[in-house]
């Protein structure tokens, strides 16, 4: 993609928004206070700040009066935890403008780096509303960072994300993806992350589903009981069938408990997985852009060429915890398949069952149409069931297919 040089001397649009090319990266690191000790040359140039106005400053210097402090405690309560944070940041320019970056920050020896895109997804104007209501809040109810970060925490669920780390991978997918996209480039490995997400997304509505159906059936067996025991003798062969359908049943639905808790657990692998992959990626892009740079007259040679050896190394440590994120997902995954059997297994035993009962209740002329109203219901909860079992099989073939593919097992 051909990229207009910027003009020398016009680092910012003084009254809007900073000129920030698609292409290019911030980074910065700061020691353990948030005390900047490096930068690169995008990250003066847009801010319109010299390295030495930068160099030794907080970095809350560029902090925009925009941002909710709820996203500030987020990001320190996570990376003092020693875990990494993605977050969209709005910050000011040293003659008033302004520019949005996507940051992922990240604890090392010492302090911390960040690495930034500028962010082109649908998602900046969800959170740019988002933020625009939370600063509002925060100034009219007087909030402290931490209600207002957990204000917010309960805000992002509302737009479809268990938790903050799913909405951060989620949005460092969509930012890459819609960067690849404007400069022409595919990222295999993020595909396969986001359609794991998406398969994994849709087991979890299955296997709810699924879970539901079970408990709305339990009732049933329950019915049986008492249409059998209108029937006298006659009826005992039903009760007893219903029984053993109702045992069965109460174990299946333990085995659907099972389900949702898995799509909980590989979800978290996922988007841990996803994260890591994107920072990673950013990490390795962020080296290649310094190289261009080693020149820089403002930190000396030496000092950038130790910047990039620095990221080079966390990069290729967010390659392997990502990796073990992947096999993770295998692992549970290839253990998933398992309790598909069980499931299955579970389903095929309350078919027999239901089919008997069907037989025996044949035999009750006399209160047939009850019989048939219940068994009918039994009917379409196995149609039912068979359907839902089905996606998820289906889905976590593909899971186990896509991870084989991302751990260079085809």
């Amino acid at each position: 993609m051909e990229l207009e040089p910027v003009a020398p001397g016009v680092p910012v649009d003084k009254v809007g928004e900073a000129e920030f090319r698609v292409a290019e990266l911030f980074f910065s690191r700061t020691d353990q206070r948030g005390v900047i000790q490096a930068g690169n040359q995008v990250f003066t140039r847009v801010s319109g700040y010299d390295w030495s106005e930068l160099d030794g400053a907080p970095h809350r210097l560029v902090r925009h009066a925009d941002m909710p402090k709820a996203v500030f405690w987020l990001l320190w309560d996570r990376i003092k935890q020693g875990k990494p944070i993605g977050a969209y940041v709005k910050n000011a320019t040293k003659t008033g403008g302004f520019y949005w970056v996507f940051a992922v920050v990240m604890p090392v020896k010492g302090g911390y780096l960040s690495v930034r895109l500028k962010p082109t997804s649908e998602m900046l104007c969800q959170v740019e509303q988002l933020y625009a209501a939370r600063r509002a809040a925060e100034a009219a109810d007087k909030l402290s960072p931490e209600a207002s970060a957990q204000a917010l925490t309960e805000e992002i669920k509302t737009l479809g994300f268990a938790d903050y780390p799913a909405f951060m991978a989620r949005a460092l997918q969509a930012e890459l993806t819609a960067r690849d996209d404007a400069m022409g480039h595919k990222d295999p490995r993020l595909a396969a992350f986001a359609e794991m997400a998406k398969a994994i997304d849709t087991i979890a509505g299955e296997a709810n589903q699924l879970h539901r159906d079970f408990q709305k059936m339990k009732q049933i067996p329950v019915n049986l009981r008492l249409a059998a025991s209108r029937c006298e003798a006659s009826g005992g062969p039903i009760s007893v069938i219903s029984a053993n359908y109702s045992d069965i049943a109460e174990e299946a639905l333990g085995q659907a408990l099972r389900f949702t808790s898995f799509a909980t657990d590989v979800l978290h692998q996922i988007h841990r997985g996803l994260f890591l992959t994107g920072a990673a990626r950013l990490q390795r892009e962020m080296v290649a852009l310094f190289r261009d740079e080693a020149g820089d007259a403002d930190q000396g040679t030496h000092k950038m060429n130790a910047e990039m050896e620095g990221l080079a190394t966390h990069s290729k440590r967010c390659e392997e915890a990502a990796k073990e994120a992947e096999k993770n997902v295998a692992d549970q995954a290839l253990r998933f398949t398992d309790d598909c059997r069980n499931m299955r297994r579970f389903i095929s035993s309350l078919d027999v069952t239901r089919v008997t009962c069907l037989i025996e209740t044949r035999w009750q002329s006399d209160r047939g149409q009850s019989f048939m109203s219940i068994i009918d219901r039994l009917d379409d909860f196995h149609e039912s069931a068979e359907t839902h079992l089905h996606k998820i099989d289906v889905l976590n073939d593909r899971i186990l297919f896509l991870t084989d593919r991302l751990l260079g097992r085809e």
